[in-house]
């Protein structure tokens, strides 16, 4: 059985006790809750993969961890077995009577230190990890940039070039001018994906061609999806800048810490929900490219994540009737109409998330695509009745089964336009087939519009 197999970093930083400094019969800390993945670790003659050599591949979607961590099989297994109660000794009896072999307590011990070192544990050093984090992101200004060189170009020039393309693209509005300039101030809220930029970069491209050409906003209000949120709230505001290639997206300070107070969520607990997620930073990325960068314009965000609507759709409630929802909305709607600005709210969301990558047992065909995009459709037009009721009944009518994670975002959106949207216009939908895992996302771009 092999260790963990990671590239080791050399650092004295972090001197909390680890497992080998602990006596041989306290508990093992708990491994983390964290994805793990099968993958071959070589291939065979045919240069295909040899399912005699397979690994088990640990990731931090948090990014605590500077890296993954590679287990056998074996080490994967005995690594299952430590909840933070169990010693050395027991951990050896529990893997004897499961699977017949013979670990030693040292092995555990080399094992348990190394995820430890690697901050796969839930152990004082992760802990005091965690605690240097948080305290180091909370104190800046700034939120860093989390994706880029995964999901887009971290160079400016090269980055606009691959923007440049998604309008230019057979599937996008058209090539993107040198300066665009909007003639007319009539599209107030818009509806884009979060899907991976190189995925559904076109599709971004339709609602990001409405703002450049007919929105004159300097304010934007951006309803993300928190996909891992730590918090209990409904909303979780920053009130930090956005790094961005093009430079940072200034976000409004004086009316993010107002909007953060009546969210009513502890405020490390919302910035810090706001470190690693995609969703508000890859329209943060293209709004400084195009309105800062090409278009000349100043403008300002409010940065917001909003969690997930499926506990009030399990109890089978309208989150609209919900008074944290109405008070925090009913707050920003003032303070957006107080502030005398020009502003436009961008719904950050993808659509169905469907196969077995999202819980489904039906595996996803390009055939079982039309089923999805006429079901996608259906709620595409509740949203076009600009009726926040009609959508949500919509999603409750399902038990939103499709997994569409931007309920309470859209919901949002059309609680803040109630009385300004006039009309709404589908721009583009589309779909990504993921072969490997059977599954699908769906995604579009609506504008909202101030006339009929």
């Amino acid at each position: 059985m092999s260790d963990t197999k990671t590239n080791k970093r050399k650092s004295g930083r972090h001197k909390a006790a680890r497992p080998a400094d602990a006596r041989q019969d306290e508990p093992i800390p708990a491994l983390r809750t964290v994805p793990a993945e099968m993958v071959s670790l070589a291939k065979n003659k045919k240069g295909q993969p040899d399912p005699e050599e397979m690994g088990i591949v640990l990731h931090d979607p948090d990014k605590f961890a500077p890296q993954p961590a590679v287990l056998s099989p074996g080490a994967y297994a005995l690594a299952t077995l430590f909840n933070g109660e169990r010693t050395a000794a027991e951990v050896a009896q529990i893997f004897r009577d499961q699977y017949g072999q013979e670990v030693t307590e040292k092995g555990i011990h080399d094992l348990a230190r190394e995820l430890d070192e690697n901050l796969f544990l839930d152990s004082p050093h992760f802990e005091e990890v965690v605690r240097q984090t948080l305290q180091k992101f909370l104190s800046a200004p700034v939120r860093p940039t989390a994706h880029g060189g995964e999901c887009y170009a971290t160079d400016p020039e090269a980055l606009m070039k691959e923007i440049e393309g998604y309008f230019a693209s057979p599937e996008g509005p058209g090539k993107l001018a040198a300066k665009p300039e909007a003639k007319a101030d009539e599209v107030a809220g818009v509806i884009v994906p979060h899907i991976d930029l190189r995925v559904g970069g076109p599709v971004y491209a339709h609602g990001y061609h409405a703002l450049l050409e007919r929105s004159q906003a300097d304010l934007f209000v951006i309803l993300g999806v928190a996909h891992r949120s730590a918090g209990t709230g409904l909303f979780n505001v920053s009130t930090k800048d956005y790094a961005t290639p093009f430079g940072p997206a200034p976000t409004a300070k004086g009316i993010a810490r107002r909007i953060q107070d009546a969210a009513a969520i502890d405020t490390a607990i919302a910035e810090y929900t706001h470190k690693e997620e995609f969703s508000i930073e890859f329209q943060a990325v293209l709004l400084a490219g195009l309105l800062g960068q090409r278009a000349m314009r100043s403008f300002e965000i409010l940065p917001i994540l909003c969690n997930s609507a499926d506990p009030f759709i399990e109890e089978e409630i309208n989150p609209a009737s919900d008074d944290g929802f109405q008070r925090f909305l009913e707050t920003l709607r003032k303070e957006l109409d107080k502030s005398g600005r020009k502003w436009c709210v961008l719904a950050s969301v993808d659509l169905s998330h469907v196969g077995p990558k999202f819980g489904h047992a039906t595996n996803i065909t390009e055939k079982l695509l039309l089923p999805v995009e006429r079901a996608d459709r259906r709620m595409l037009k509740k949203v076009e009745t600009l009726d926040p009721d009609a959508f949500y009944f919509e999603i409750a009518r399902t038990k939103n089964s499709r997994h569409v994670d931007g309920v309470l975002a859209m919901l949002a959106l059309l609680t803040l336009g109630k009385d300004r949207f006039r009309s709404a216009q589908l721009l583009r939908y589309d779909q990504m087939l993921e072969v490997p895992t059977k599954s699908a996302v769906s995604y579009a771009s609506m504008a909202m519009q101030t006339v009929k």
